[in-house]
């Protein structure tokens, strides 16, 4: 487990290098005013999601200054791993990146290239987070492993599932089994776990080595609704 001390960073994006616990909510969508009530609650990074949301540019911008003013991380999902699109999130002054579908270790080369090209000397000030989501990363995920500039690796077990089973979300033991070998190869590594902290998988998710926690908004607002309709007695 490698740490880095850099007092221009984000204190979670140190948290994150030094393995601690990461909590991450993905805010699901153009909704800059929930930033200060994560932050009050305690959640380290903003994730910005460009990917599945359909946020642009421009969304993205605000929400990146919305999560800086509120004191949160912010961090951008792309919806590419083109440098051309990586560049603008990086243009804008994000703290981190998380890049989709990392099937090779040139991808991740690449992502890490363009991180150096676009902030120079202040690329270590910057969260290389890369996605294993597919059949292919899982075979190439030694040669990922050894590219250096990486700060953690985000699998997802949802679209592992699609590559593997054809079905998107489907828990089946082989899925759960090829997540718990990525876990444990990248643990056996000492690299950075990061895993969606699904309630009912928190504590195996934990047990596997994960300290990104990465919760949609709609996850807690679930969780929360379904507390508050139980003590209300509300059926």
């Amino acid at each position: 487990m490698r740490t880095l001390i850099t007092m221009a960073i984000h204190p979670s994006q140190q948290r994150l290098r030094d393995g601690q616990t990461v909590i991450a909510v993905n805010i699901g969508g153009r909704n800059p005013d929930v930033m200060g009530a994560l932050a009050q609650g305690g959640a380290h990074v903003a994730f910005i999601d460009c990917e599945r949301s359909g946020i642009g540019l421009d969304a993205a911008t605000e929400l990146i200054r919305a999560a800086r003013v509120a004191g949160l991380s912010p961090m951008v999902r792309s919806w590419s791993r083109d440098p051309a699109v990586l560049v603008q999130y990086l243009d804008r002054q994000v703290d981190g990146l998380i890049i989709p579908h990392i099937d090779t270790a040139q991808h991740a080369e690449d992502a890490v290239e363009v991180v150096r090209y676009a902030c120079g000397e202040r690329a270590s000030e910057k969260s290389v987070i890369v996605q294993i989501e597919t059949v292919t990363a899982i075979a190439n995920l030694d040669s990922i492993l050894a590219v250096k500039g990486v700060d953690a690796f985000l699998v997802g077990p949802n679209d592992l599932a699609y590559s593997l089973m054809g079905q998107r979300g489907a828990q089946t033991p082989e899925v759960l089994a090829a997540v718990a070998s990525v876990c444990s190869r990248l643990k056996a590594a000492g690299r950075i776990i990061g895993l969606p902290a699904q309630w009912n998988q928190l504590a195996q998710f934990r047990e596997q080595g994960a300290s990104l926690l990465y919760f949609p908004i709609e996850w807690l607002l679930d969780r929360a609704l379904r507390e508050l309709r139980s003590k209300l007695d509300v059926h």
